[in-house]
């Protein structure tokens, strides 16, 4: 069975016994997916009935141990829960607007170059302690803004190289309410927020892992000829994201500035972020938008956030991120001696009906079964 699975390009696992090494399983899972093109990330369990009658103990075992070494954590699945409908419905509604707009989109591969400061900047108060600095040292860094931080950086003369933004949410739109130049590119994805799509502002868009972008991903690949290649982020946010797709610099440097998923001074966000815009009518002389916003972050670090700072300070380890704030005096090589390059590609994959007949076969959960079914009723193409 082995032999046979091997020649129609599949890989069967015989787990023996009442007690599967799991951690062995997973590091042969993932030697695999190390050596095999493509993102072979989706994982699912499924006993059959009739298993899960005769041996209940050792399927909840199993299906215990799985969770725990295979499959998504419970961060993920309650962020799936909450967010798989809207990321269908952003998904197939932006790649619509591919076809009227192929000017401004081009597909993420890499950052390449060596020696390049990199600066992520979040939308902590911190970074409001950290812009003398930043605009001292501006022409030194390679800077990716979160979308929470632009109402902050512009207006204090911060014009970041690129933009970061992967929240679906419509609440996502606050933040690029302000006068935005339009030539600054946004880094995103097919699932983000769908007024981005309605920006004049180039738009690069980096394969998440997402099952539908799997599905891109195989259809560029046989379709085109293009690699589209995919980029984790375990840490689920935008720092996260940034030192994934800016790993393959050479020397990179990475430096942080409001980041600390934790209410400081006071506050949950800087000054000029979309919250406040979002907030303005709840606002009054007795109800102060610190007091609103205070309940977006806390005094102490939970769930994902908690997950987010483990991810950028591993336990044991040396983290190659530093805090801007704590970074000594140092001589910065000016961003036009530093050598990096941005690689992507243009060119469209088959039609978004297409698309959906693939997304259809999929069973992860991630894509909603009831949105994507509203699309195929229309059939689009």
């Amino acid at each position: 069975m082995e032999d046979l699975a091997k020649k129609k390009g599949l890989f069967l696992f015989f787990v023996r016994g009442t007690s599967p090494n799991w951690s062995e399983l997973k590091t042969e899972v993932q030697s695999i997916q190390n050596t095999q093109e493509g993102s072979l990330s989706k994982w699912s369990l499924y006993p059959t009935p009739s298993y899960e009658r005769m041996f209940p103990e050792l399927v909840s075992e199993c299906q215990t141990n799985f969770q725990k070494e295979l499959s998504s954590n419970e961060i993920n699945q309650n962020t799936i829960q909450h967010f798989s409908k809207l990321w269908t419905h952003n998904y197939l509604k932006n790649r619509i607007g591919l076809f009227y707009n192929d000017t401004s989109i081009r597909w993420f591969q890499s950052f390449v170059g060596k020696k390049t400061s990199v600066l992520f900047a979040g939308a902590s108060p911190g970074l409001e302690l950290d812009l003398p600095k930043i605009q001292r040292e501006r022409n030194h860094f390679l800077i990716f803004a979160s979308d929470t931080a632009l109402g902050y950086l512009l207006p204090n003369g911060i014009v970041p190289d690129y933009i970061v933004s992967f929240d679906s949410g419509r609440g996502t739109t606050y933040h690029f309410l302000l006068d935005l130049p339009k030539h600054i590119p946004i880094i995103t994805w097919l699932g983000g927020s769908a007024y981005i799509f309605d920006l004049v502002n180039p738009k690069i868009l980096v394969n998440t892992g997402h099952p539908l972008d799997q599905i891109l991903e195989h259809l560029f690949l046989s379709s085109l000829g293009k690699t589209w290649p995919h980029y984790s982020n375990p840490s689920l946010n935008l720092l996260g994201m940034v030192s994934s797709i800016t790993e393959s610099i050479k020397n990179r440097e990475f430096f942080v500035s409001g980041v600390s998923y934790l209410a400081e001074r006071g506050k949950s966000h800087c000054k000029g972020t979309g919250y406040e815009r979002y907030y303005l009518p709840e606002t009054g002389r007795t109800r102060s938008l610190e007091f609103i916003t205070k309940r977006l972050y806390s005094g102490e670090r939970k769930g994902k956030n908690q997950k987010a700072w483990e991810q950028m300070n591993p336990k044991g380890s040396l983290s190659k991120i530093q805090f801007l704030a704590e970074a000594k005096e140092i001589s910065f090589r000016s961003k036009e001696d530093q050598e990096h390059s941005l690689e992507t590609f243009q060119g469209f994959p088959p039609s978004i009906a297409e698309l959906a007949k693939w997304a259809n076969q999929d069973h992860s959960g991630i894509i909603h079964k009831k949105t994507l079914n509203t699309w195929l009723r229309f059939s689009l193409s």
